[in-house]
């Protein structure tokens, strides 16, 4: 318990006044209760202790040379990873930052990351490599949005059932554009179409105009892109970077992505618009910027927002921002800028005095101190600057009215305004007292529900000590929307009373206990004159918690995760139940769909054979229960929604209880096979500007697994009842894992042997593209994490050139299916976070994988391969053999890497959890074409 209230006292969250006003909890039977904007959901699940992947999705297209050219978007971003930093520093929280840049492509310039005050030089270079990001063609809305959308959905699916926090931060310069593809070289670079448009060319004007139109179709359709982010609980925060005088109008479609709408009259985009999704603010230079960014860094607060104007000579309080201050707000940091030149700034404490911010060097911290109060500020630019203050032990000189001013020692300004964002760290959260006492049976009536205060340690305080006001509310939020209210607007002499839960006429689902407390610092006098306390924006707290059926009804989970399909998806995945009882899954149910991608046509979720009453499967202690998911065509994007499921005790289908299941798919289409071939039958006839030959040659030369540190590691595993399991206990790496250095060649290398698995470098037959690794072990079978997995017999393994941090899974032909080995590849300087990531990656997908890979292997039964026989029969050490030639070696029949001659390939092959089997397999084409 001491845990939760620490957590909970680490990730506090804050609503805007006016939005808790206009969105009161309501009865169970009123409309759907939520968070004013999904940016506000976004902070509450942050204070539900949820895990916070933040994505930055930066432009790189060409026009930043004029809009940006003193690179204002870094300087943005740097402030706020550094303040985001320093949110997390102590939280047990966390926070995970990725950096992806977008033109006519989407590509990942940092991985994942876990933000710490340790980490922060290296994401603050990652940001700082942007400055030279300018070189991009096209500013293609879509496909950033989806590429922001799959590496979203793969982080929060290596938690399973775990809250994930979400966020994408969208910066860009200009509207969505494409441009034509005038020349044969601009095809090749850019690519002559658009996973949302395969059939049109981009070579003409008419065409990319086209291509816009049918691009914001689908993002803004219903169930479209933008839906498909929403009902993933993705919350959008769109900054839009115009010129000196910035053109609204130029994006209003943005905002609308961002937002649901483009503002008053303005067209909607999508039907997911209830609650806000997110947020949008237009920016036209460096000041701006850095107020649009602030209003993200601090996840867990959203700050008060002040206008004001600009002192004329001499400092005035008329003018100033100002804020009152207690024993309960013990820190504060303050983004202030003025619009005006050679502008001064300065603050006055409680006792009056005035303390000057002297400009200095720009980025550059300065400390100074008040009494026991500590003052930190740094100038960011010529108008704009951030101040950090801290209480000191006793809190002398703390308490009371503080004014921060700017003014113009010229006295020609008095028409222009100043801007502030006040972030007030308050350091009491609500909290629910006695969560764990009794369970949430639908259909009980809980008594005794106790809420309180607690500090930023989790030690519960005594609100009658208060100087200032509180007042706290708690309403249970079911799976559909509404709430309950528990308890309302409880002062501070009412804390701690009971509250009665009535949990008649509830879904059974997972739920949420939304606390929600709005204090007042004690008020003050200055001059003689009595100032009213600063009202805080109310802190909420999100609880999850799982409103289960009565005892004797098995348990399921709450979401289930089908993972990712490249062409028509054929999926499966596992759902957790617990208890003991029947579990069935309706025949012809209609799956309630809330964002998909438009043409996959019918799709459908299978619980095996168990489609009634009669053929339901029964638990007696817990299962994982069988989904598979399937629809009749390919498509792009996600597709989100809930199926039906039936629980009953056993022998009583009577009692049969409906229960909501959500569900999420990734989708992909794979390459126009067809199209491919013909553009390659027409170049042998009519003859390319390039040889063939030439292309094929500069192909192979750069077909090697590249030279940088590799380490390597083999671990036996077995799967039981649907578990990875390592030495007969749960799978995890080990300190002394991934410590072996496999020997490299500088330059690279076209074959490697690790543990006897060989690794050779293959072109493929194409001309075009990149090359592979063919993954080889005689006697076993084999797959990789990596798309596509294996070959098209499904059971030899395929990786990228790059085969660090991939793994495969190996398994002895003619043994038992249930075991194998892993093997992991990793960088030789590989972080704790990726090795982590491995790890996750490695219990989540493995065994679906080796089931896949199990259904594919139907050679004959052999004897199984002895171990340290080396290349030829078991696991050996490392070497290398650089000498193959077109990645072809003694067994090949093909020549340019390729496994095998033209044939009907089988109808299946079973490929890795997120890359299922795709369409028919295309001989020409790289790995998975």
């Amino acid at each position: 318990m001491k845990r939760i209230l620490s957590l909970l006292a680490a990730t506090a969250l804050a609503l805007p006044v006016a939005g808790v006003l206009a969105a009161p909890a309501q009865a169970a039977d009123e409309s759907p209760v939520r968070p004013v904007t999904m940016v506000d959901d976004f902070r509450a699940c942050i204070a539900g202790g949820g895990a916070t992947d933040m994505l930055l999705l930066v432009d790189e297209s060409a026009s930043l040379g004029d809009r940006d050219p003193a690179n204002a978007r870094v300087t943005a971003a740097e402030y706020l990873v550094k303040q985001l930093a320093g949110f997390t520093d102590g939280a047990e929280s966390t926070l995970n930052v990725s950096i992806s840049v977008f033109a006519n492509e989407y590509r990942n310039v940092k991985d994942w990351t876990a933000l710490t005050p340790a980490t922060l030089p290296d994401l603050q270079g990652s940001i700082a490599s942007l400055k030279s990001m300018t070189k991009g063609m096209e500013t293609d809305y879509w496909t950033a949005l989806d590429g922001a959308r799959r590496d979203l959905a793969a982080k929060a699916a290596t938690r399973g059932d775990a809250p994930s926090c979400q966020a994408v931060v969208w910066f860009t310069d200009g509207g969505l554009n494409f441009e034509p593809r005038t020349t044969d070289a601009a095809k090749k670079a850019f690519g002559s179409n658009k996973s949302f448009a395969p059939d049109l060319e981009l070579t003409t004007r008419k065409n990319t105009i086209e291509a816009g139109k049918l691009a914001a179709e689908d993002i803004c359709r219903a169930g479209g892109l933008a839906d498909q982010l929403r009902s993933s609980k993705v919350a959008m925060f769109g900054i839009g970077l115009g010129g000196v005088t910035p053109e609204e109008a130029e994006f209003n479609f943005m905002k609308s992505v961002a937002t649901g709408t483009a503002g008053k009259g303005g067209t909607e985009c999508g039907k997911l618009t209830t609650p806000i999704p997110g947020e949008f603010h237009l920016a036209s230079g460096i000041d701006s910027l850095l107020m649009a960014f602030d209003g993200i860094s601090s996840p867990g607060r959203s700050p008060l927002v002040q206008t004001s104007g600009i002192c004329q000579i001499d400092f005035c309080e008329d003018q100033a921002h100002r804020f009152v201050l207690d024993a309960t707000t013990p820190q504060v940091r303050v983004l202030a800028t003025a619009d005006a030149d050679g502008i001064t700034a300065s603050m006055v404490n409680p006792d009056g005095k005035q303390i000057q911010l002297p400009r200095g060097e720009l980025n550059k911290e300065t400390k100074l101190a008040d009494g026991q109060n500590t003052i930190l500020y740094t100038w960011l630019s010529e108008k704009t600057l951030t101040v950090s203050m801290k209480s000191g032990s006793s809190g002398k000189g703390w308490s009371g009215l503080w004014q921060l001013g700017f003014t113009d020692p010229a006295g020609t300004s008095k028409d222009k305004v100043s801007k502030s964002s006040v972030h007030i760290s308050g350091n009491l959260l609500p909290v629910w007292l006695n969560p764990d006492e009794t369970p949430l049976h639908v259909g009980d009536t809980v008594p005794n529900a106790q809420f309180g205060l607690v500090d930023q340690n989790g030690d519960a305080v005594d609100a009658t000590s208060l100087l200032g006001t509180a007042q706290l509310t708690a309403t249970l939020v079911d799976s559909q929307g509404k709430g309950t209210v528990i308890a309302r607007e409880l002062d501070k002499n009412s804390l701690g009373t009971a509250a009665s839960m009535d949990l008649k006429d509830l879904p059974v689902g997972p739920a949420q206990m939304r606390l929600s407390l709005t204090l007042t610092t004690a008020p003050t006098t200055f001059k003689g004159k009595d100032v009213p306390g600063t009202v805080l924006e109310p802190a909420m707290v999100s609880v999850p918690v799982t409103l289960t059926p009565p005892a004797d009804f098995p348990v399921l989970g709450s979401r289930v995760d089908f993972g990712q399909a490249e062409g028509v998806p054929n999926l499966n995945a596992k759902l957790a139940a617990s208890g003991s009882g029947c579990v069935w899954l309706p025949d012809g149910q209609e799956l309630k769909v809330v964002a998909s991608p438009s043409d996959i046509g019918g799709s459908a979720i299978t619980l095996g054979e168990a489609k009634s009453a009669e053929s339901c499967i029964s638990i007696t202690s817990g299962a994982d229960l069988p989904l598979t998911f399937k629809a009749e065509h390919a498509g792009n994007g996600s597709i989100n929604g809930t199926m039906t499921m039936m629980i009953a005790p056993d022998g009583e289908p009577a009692k049969a209880m409906a229960v909501e299941v959500a569900f999420t798919a990734s989708l992909a289409k794979p390459l126009n096979t067809t199209n491919f071939i013909l553009a390659l039958v027409v170049a042998l006839i009519l003859g390319p500007g390039i040889p063939l030959l030439l292309l094929y040659g500069a192909k192979w030369l750069v077909a090697k697994i590249p030279g940088s540190s590799l380490s390597a590691e083999l671990i036996p595993i077995t799967v039981a009842y649907g578990q990875l399991e390592r030495d007969g206990g749960p799978f995890a790496l080990r300190p002394t894992d991934l410590v072996q250095l496999v020997p490299m060649e500088p330059g690279g290398t076209r074959s490697l042997s690790i543990f006897g698995v060989d690794f050779k470098a293959r072109t493929g037959l194409s001309p075009l593209g990149t090359g592979y690794v063919s993954v080889e072990s005689p006697n076993r079978v084999g797959i990789s994490s990596a798309y596509p997995g294996a070959d098209s017999t499904g059971t030899q393994a395929r990786l990228p050139l790059a085969i660090h941090n991939h793994w495969v899974l190996l398994r002895d032909r003619g043994t038992d299916p249930q075991a194998g080995y892993v093997l992991l590849l990793a960088n030789g300087d590989i972080s704790a976070a990726r090795r982590q990531t491995l790890e996750d990656d490695i219990k989540r997908r493995l065994p679906e994988m080796l089931g896949r890979l199990n259904e594919a292997a139907t050679e004959p039964v052999l004897e199984p391969a002895l171990a340290g026989a080396g290349g030829d029969g078991g696991f050996g050490g490392f070497s290398q053999n650089p000498g193959q030639g077109f990645g072809q070696d003694a067994n090949q029949q093909q020549g340019f890497g390729q496994e095998q001659s033209w044939g009907t390939p089988p109808g299946r092959v079973p490929g890795p959890e997120e890359t299922p089997p795709a369409g028919p397999y295309n001989p020409w084409g790289p790995p998975g074409a």
